[in-house]
Formats: C-alpha cells, sequence, structure tokens
C-alpha cells in the first residue's frame, strides 16, 4: 500500500480556498430522542488522496502554524451553516466546534467570532469548546470570558475544570470524553460528579463516543442526559443531518 504524504502547503491553500467542508455529528437527547445539537468535524476533499479526516489535518494545521486562519474558517462556516438550518427551518439548536489555544492567545482573539456579526446569527446557537488549562491559564480565561459575555456558548471536556472555574470562566457544556464514557464503570464517580456540578451550574451534561445502546443506558443511569457517538450514526454532511432528523421515528424537536 502506498505511503499517503499530505503537504502543509496544500491544506493552505484549500484553507484560503474555501476548499474544505464540515461534517456534523447529532448530539441526541436519551430520554426523548430530540436532537440537542451537533459538533463539527473537518473534511478536506482532496483531488488525490480523497476525503481527509481530522486525524490527517490536525497534524499540517501544527506543521503549518495555520491554528488561526483554520479556526476562523471553521467558526465562520458553522455561522454560515446555523443561519441556512435557521432559514430552511431545520431544528439544530446548538452547534459547537474545537478551538485552538494559539487563537485564544492572541492580542485579537475577539476576531474569532467575526461571523457573529457578519451573519447575524444567534450567538447562543453557536458553541466552543475550550482548549485544556482555560481555566487556569490567564491568557485563556481572559479571551473566553470575553466570547462568553456576547453570547457565545463555552464546553468543557478538562475534568479538572470541574467545581473550580475560577469564578470567572463557566461553562454551558460539560463534556465527558472517550475514555471516561467508554470505562463508565470504573469512573462512574468522576462522572456523576460532573452531572452534580452541571445541576448546580445550569450547564448540559454531553457524553462522548458513545457507541452501544448498553454504554448509553449506563450513562443514563448515573444522570447523563445528552449523548453524541456511532451509536447514533457517523458525522453526516448538512443536507444528510436534514434528512436525518426529518424522517418518520427519528430524532425530531
Amino acid at each position: 500500500m502506498a505511503i499517503v504524504r499530505l503537504r502543509a502547503t496544500d491544506l493552505k491553500h484549500a484553507l484560503e480556498a474555501g476548499a474544505l467542508s464540515l461534517h456534523y455529528q447529532p448530539q441526541v437527547e436519551i430520554k426523548t430522542g430530540k436532537l440537542a445539537g451537533v459538533e463539527a468535524f473537518v473534511r478536506w476533499p482532496h483531488a488525490v488522496h480523497g476525503m481527509i479526516g481530522p486525524s490527517d489535518i490536525i497534524p499540517l494545521v501544527e506543521q503549518a502554524s495555520l491554528h488561526v486562519a483554520f479556526d476562523r474558517w471553521v467558526i465562520g462556516a458553522i455561522c454560515r451553516q446555523a443561519k441556512q438550518w435557521r432559514t430552511d427551518r431545520v431544528p439544530v439548536p446548538i452547534v459547537a466546534a474545537n478551538v485552538w489555544t494559539e487563537t485564544l492567545r492572541r492580542p485579537d482573539a475577539l476576531r474569532l467570532i467575526d461571523a457573529l456579526a457578519e451573519t447575524g446569527v444567534d450567538p447562543r446557537t453557536i458553541e466552543l469548546e475550550c482548549p485544556r488549562g482555560s481555566t487556569v491559564d490567564p491568557d485563556l480565561t481572559k479571551a473566553l470570558t470575553k466570547i462568553h459575555s456576547l453570547g457565545v456558548r463555552l464546553a468543557s471536556e478538562e475534568y479538572a475544570a470541574v467545581g473550580h472555574a475560577n469564578g470567572k470562566l463557566r461553562f454551558d457544556t460539560l463534556k465527558i470524553p472517550y475514555p471516561i464514557s467508554r470505562d463508565h464503570v470504573a469512573n462512574a464517580k468522576a462522572i456523576v460528579a460532573v452531572v452534580d456540578e452541571a445541576e448546580k451550574t445550569g450547564a448540559r451534561v454531553v457524553a462522548d463516543s458513545v457507541e452501544t445502546v448498553e454504554q448509553e443506558q449506563a450513562l443514563a443511569s448515573l444522570g447523563v442526559e445528552i449523548v453524541q457517538g456511532y451509536l447514533y450514526g457517523p458525522e453526516v454532511t448538512p443536507g444528510e443531518l436534514r434528512t436525518l432528523i426529518t424522517r418518520p421515528g427519528s430524532a425530531t424537536p
């Protein structure tokens, strides 16, 4: 099998040309089956190597220091998509995406959300998943506090942050990452602690990478109300998501 060699310069050109795309993974309420939101994942339709996923894109972003341009493109894309879904009356309440530490450290970090004003999208429909260290790094906390003050939602999967958000940074979503949701029996106390913290602060809890009904039911017994993962399918295009949530028996609001 030939070794695929991707070039950072090609990714840079694709980014500048707007040639990347986003797929979305549903976040679903366990009890009702309703769509609670989606998380965006980047795809690169490569002319030679086909569809390239995040595991291959992320190293190239780091190699070429494309963090800022990459984040601004992603946030712009989810804002435009959120607006389009609203126009088309597709019921997607929250659109989430990750953001790089390098972007938030810049003096002009607020430019990350320029697309809010450009698109006129409701900032409460946009959620940024904060990088690790957000509650203990003053620069990150300052930038995220400003972004949050404008109505943008914040999410965190960093367990060390739960319960001591330094009084300045409040999360709207607490995520339970794959290693914890997978080993839910061994991590039951930690999961319950996150659920308890969410109840105190009014945050929602989303368990990531849920793959089986048994895993979902076990998480539900610990108080988790929302899950995302391959139990409900892989990431899909905007059009596929619309079909998914409007077909009979699907997760509709």
